[in-house]
């Protein structure tokens, strides 16, 4: 019974782990969650004390998006904030500014590059106040959050490092991503390649 303990764990992990040596005929579909992006929004976009400012604060503006939310949608990742700070401009030497808070929806398209998921195609899609969606159709670009990019391939690296699989080691060769679209309000990538389990 010893014997067969070892490879039966084997077995197991291996399944886990995406396929025993899959050729690149054989695709595996990795799957990404929404609370994927949403940490890597909080860690590459929304970076200063929770803020995304939409440009660079100056006397009479400071517009920034807070708190987001993440939830993915057809073919597009929505990316919802609370809109805040100011949008204004100086008259006769004084800042005048009429922006209100406001609870906003944006959306962007996922690309992949470079073995990278990001965002591109940014869009505003609705806001509490028609003022505030009219502001920010003049300060979000369609590379507004060209800042996220979530490594996949790393993660997948991270998974396989020896201190989660020993006592085995898991190599991880050639792994190609593809075809990453919006399902089932879940992002899959399409992952060719292979795992070398020793």
């Amino acid at each position: 019974m010893k014997r067969l303990a070892k490879p039966s764990v084997l077995i197991v992990l291996s399944a886990s782990m995406f396929a025993l040596a899959a050729p690149s005929a054989h695709a595996v579909d990795l799957v990404v969650h929404s609370s994927v992006v949403l940490k890597a929004l909080k860690a590459q976009v929304f970076k200063e004390k929770g803020r995304y400012y939409l440009q660079p604060p100056s006397r009479c503006n400071d517009p920034y998006l807070e708190n987001p939310t993440v939830s993915f949608k057809k073919d597009r990742v929505y990316i919802g904030a609370h809109f805040a700070g100011r949008i204004g401009g100086l008259i006769g030497g004084v800042c005048q500014s009429e922006t209100e808070p406001s609870a906003i929806m944006l959306s962007a398209r996922p690309v992949l590059r470079s073995q990278e998921a990001a965002l591109e195609d940014v869009r505003v899609e609705a806001a509490d106040k028609p003022m505030v969606a009219a502001a920010l159709q003049n300060l979000i670009g369609g590379k507004s959050l060209s800042r996220l990019h979530i490594d996949l391939l790393e993660a997948v690296r991270v998974l396989t490092a020896p201190e989660k699989t020993a006592p085995y080691a898991v190599a991880v060769r050639g792994l190609q991503l593809t075809n990453l679209v919006v399902q089932n309000e879940e992002l899959h990538v399409t992952v060719n390649g292979a795992v070398e389990i020793r």
